[in-house]
C-alpha cells in the first residue's frame, strides 16, 4: 500500500479509498475493484502494476552496481531489477538508495520502474565505502550487495549511526546469508558483536531473534558445541547489565533457548530452584514452567523430579491441565514420545490446539530432532483431517511446529517425497507445507555445505 501511494499520490490513494468505501458500503468488493477505482485516477498502468505486485507470485531481486572512476571518485552507479521466474516481469518502485563514503552518507531517491534505473547525479561523489540498495526500508524485493559493501556491512553494522539504517543493514545480511551468500557463523558473530553496545531495544530483540534462528536452524552441531560457552557468557553478561526489565526479558529468553554447556543449564537449575536470582528481573509462573520444560528436554539428572515438583507447583488449574498436557512430549524415553505423537492423530486429543502446538514443538526441538525425524512424513499425512477439524490457522501452525527443530537434507527428502507422492494434493495445502518448509529446505542445504566459508557475490 506504501508503494501504491507513492505511485499514484497520497490524495489520490485518500479520495480513491473514500470512493471505494462509498460505492461498496454493506457490500462485497475485491482488491480489483479498489484498483479499477484508482485507475482511473492516475496516468499509472495500475492494472498491469496490480498484476505483477499482488495477483502473482514471487518477488525481485535488487541490486546497486557501482564503479569508480580514478582514486576514491564514484563514477557510475545503476539499480538493477531481476525477475527470478525470468517472466521479464518488472516491480515497478520508489526506494532510496544509501551510499556510504569517508565524508558522510547519502540518501539518493530512486524510480526503479525499469530493468535498469543508472543514477545520475553520482558522477564525481567520494567512492562509497558501502551501498544499500534499500537504504531507506521502503523497498520490496530481494536485495543484494556487492562484494565490497557486503564485506564491509559484516564489520562494520554495530558502528552505524542510524538505527534505522543498522536495522535494514541486518536485514539485508540476514537474506544474504539465506541466499548461501553469507555464512551463518558470520551473522554468528555479527550478532555477538551488535548486542555488546547496541542500545536501541527493537533492534537487539531482532538481534536475539537472528541469533537464535542461526544457532539452532542454520548451524551444526559442531558449530553450537564450539560457540556455546562463548555466546553463553555473553548474554549472561548483557542480561546483567541491561538496564530496563524489557531487555533482561529479552536476554534471559534467549539464553534460556540457547544453553547448551554443562555450566548454562546448572545454571538454569539454580533459577528454576530459586537458589539463583536475577537483580532486576521477576519470573513469572510461565518462566518457571518454561525453565522446566527447557530442563527437561536438556535431560538432566532428575528431570523427572524437576516436572513433578513443577506441576504441583502450579497455582493456575488451566496452566495445570497445560503442563500435564504437554509433559509426556518432554519425556528422555522415546517411547513415551512416540506414544504421545500417536494419540495426536484422534482429534479429540487436539481439542486444545495451543497445547498441542507447545507439545509438537518440544517433541521435534532440535535436540530432539534425530527421533522426531520419523514424526514428520505421519504429521503432514495428518494435515487434510487437521484442516476439516481444526481452527482455520491450525493446519499451518501444526506445519511451523513440526517442521521447527529441523535442518537436514534427510528433512527436506521426506518433505519433497510426500509432495511427489502426492501431486493432486490440495493447493492451497501445498502451499502452506512449502511454506513451512522453505527454512528446512534452506537449511539443509546450508548445513550440508558445512562450516567452511560459503562463495560471496562479487561485484
Amino acid at each position: 500500500m506504501r508503494q501504491l501511494e507513492t505511485l499514484i499520490g497520497e490524495d489520490n490513494l485518500r479520495e480513491g479509498l473514500r470512493e471505494y468505501l462509498r460505492r461498496f458500503a454493506f457490500a462485497n468488493a475485491t482488491w480489483p475493484d479498489l484498483i479499477a477505482i484508482l485507475d482511473a485516477r492516475s496516468d499509472e498502468d495500475l492494472a498491469g502494476w496490480s498484476a505483477v505486485w499482488v495477483e502473482e507470485p514471487g518477488r525481485p531481486t535488487v541490486r546497486a552496481d557501482w564503479a569508480t572512476d580514478g582514486p576514491g571518485e564514484l563514477s557510475s552507479l545503476v539499480m538493477r531489477q531481476f525477475d527470478p521466474a525470468e517472466a521479464g516481469r518488472v516491480w515497478s518502485q520508489r526506494l532510496n538508495v544509501r551510499i556510504s563514503h569517508p565524508e558522510g552518507s547519502d540518501l539518493l531517491p530512486v524510480l526503479l520502474d525499469a530493468a535498469e534505473y543508472p543514477v545520475e547525479v553520482v558522477r564525481g561523489r567520494p567512492a562509497p565505502e558501502y551501498v544499500l540498495p534499500n537504504g531507506g526500508g521502503e523497498g520490496y524485493g530481494l536485495f543484494m550487495l556487492d562484494s565490497v559493501s557486503q564485506r564491509v556491512l559484516l564489520r562494520r553494522t554495530p558502528e552505524l549511526e542510524s538505527g534505522l539504517t543498522r536495522g535494514i543493514a541486518w536485514l539485508t545480511l540476514w537474506d544474504a546469508m539465506l541466499e548461501r551468500l553469507v555464512p551463518p557463523s558470520r551473522i554468528i558473530d555479527l550478532a555477538a558483536a551488535t548486542l555488546v553496545g547496541e542500545k536501541d531495544e527493537l533492534i537487539v530483540e531482532r538481534v536475539l531473534s537472528y541469533l537464535e534462528e542461526a544457532y539452532w536452524r542454520y548451524s551444526t552441531d559442531d558449530d553450537r558445541a564450539e560457540r556455546a560457552v562463548s555466546l553463553e557468557a555473553l548474554l549472561w553478561r548483557r542480561l546483567r547489565d541491561a538496564p530496563t526489565s524489557s531487555l533482561k526479558s529479552a536476554y534471559f529468553d534467549t539464553y534460556v533457548s540457547l544453553a547448551l554447556s554443562d555450566r548454562a543449564v546448572q545454571r538454569l537449575e539454580r533459577i528454576w530452584r530459586g537458589d539463583l536470582s536475577i537483580e532486576g528481573l521477576t519470573l513469572s509462573e510461565n518462566d518457571h514452567i518454561r525453565l522446566a520444560r527447557e530442563l527437561a528436554v536438556r535431560e538432566i539428572d532428575g528431570w523427572d523430579a524437576v516436572l513433578d515438583a513443577q506441576q504441583a507447583r502450579i497455582e493456575n488449574p488451566d496452566r495445570e491441565a497445560e503442563f500435564r498436557f504437554v509433559r509426556p512430549a518432554l519425556s528422555a524415553d522415546p517411547a513415551v514420545r512416540d506414544s504421545f505423537f500417536a494419540s495426536l492423530s484422534a482429534p479429540e486429543n487436539r481439542d486444545h490446539e495451543p497445547w498441542v502446538l507447545d507439545a509438537v514443538s518440544y517433541l521435534h526441538h532440535p535436540l530432539r530432532a534425530r527421533h522426531s525425524r520419523a514424526y514428520i512424513r505421519p504429521s503432514l499425512e495428518l494435515l487434510e483431517e487437521i484442516q476439516a477439524t481444526g481452527d482455520i490457522f491450525f493446519p499451518k501452525r501444526w506445519l511451523d511446529a513440526t517442521l521447527s527443530g529441523h535442518n537436514t537434507a534427510k528433512a527436506a527428502e521426506i518433505v519433497r517425497d510426500f509432495l511427489a507422492a502426492h501431486p493432486d494434493y490440495p493447493a492451497r495445502l501445498r502451499g502452506k507445507i512449502l511454506q513451512s518448509a522453505d527454512p528446512v529446505f534452506r537449511a539443509a542445504a546450508i548445513v550440508g555445505a558445512g562450516s567452511g566459508e560459503l562463495a560471496v557475490q562479487s561485484r
